[in-house]
């Protein structure tokens, strides 16, 4: 479960002790967030029962909107897209903008059980200055060491052939769980 410190109430007398990463946050604000949060939390129960299951690997893969560019991304959002994330094990994220802060604040919602891998920006104008991700809870998986983009060799095509490379590189990345090694392309 992500972890909500922000939506303690300011009359806590232990919010002194944790960090917050929206100091505005007002009450309000809090009580609509912890409302939805419980109404995205009966919508997501079903899948999470299914992440209590040892013999499965919960995958999604999600292109949030100018991740990390966006500047009127309310902070509540941050705490919604944290809780669906949370119901997975593994989520591949695209449309990973240049800016990590967005990715940094959702890591410390989430939690430490939770690590992301990311790839290099696509240079120039096809490739938006996008990247893309991987979040994956450390409980349920682990980061195998193989992480890569794939890109046509130029040696393997014709003299003449001209090279048509993806406006934006795929990410091979390889993951382990108890019981199995795979490999993820996030494109």
């Amino acid at each position: 479960m992500p972890w909500y410190n922000d939506l303690r109430p300011i009359t806590d007398p232990k919010k002194e002790q944790y960090a917050l990463i929206f100091p505005n946050f007002t009450d309000e604000e809090k009580m609509r967030t912890i409302e939805k949060l419980l109404d995205l939390r009966k919508s997501l129960k079903s899948v999470r029962l299914r992440k209590q299951n040892n013999k499965n690997l919960l995958l999604a893969s999600w292109n949030i909107k100018e991740f990390g560019h966006l500047k009127a991304r309310q902070p509540e959002a941050y705490f919604y897209i944290a809780e669906v994330i949370s119901s997975f094990d593994l989520i591949a994220i695209q449309e990973l903008k240049s800016g990590l802060k967005d990715l940094k604040i959702l890591m410390r919602i989430l939690g430490k059980h939770w690590k992301y891998i990311i790839n290099d920006i696509t240079e120039g104008r096809d490739g938006n200055s996008e990247r893309s991700a991987y979040i994956y809870d450390t409980r349920r998986v682990e980061f195998s060491g193989l992480a890569g983009e794939i890109v046509i060799w130029k040696d393997l095509l014709e003299q003449d052939e001209a090279v048509a490379q993806l406006k934006r590189t795929p990410y091979i990345t390889g993951f382990k769980t108890a019981w199995k090694d795979f490999a993820l392309v996030n494109l």
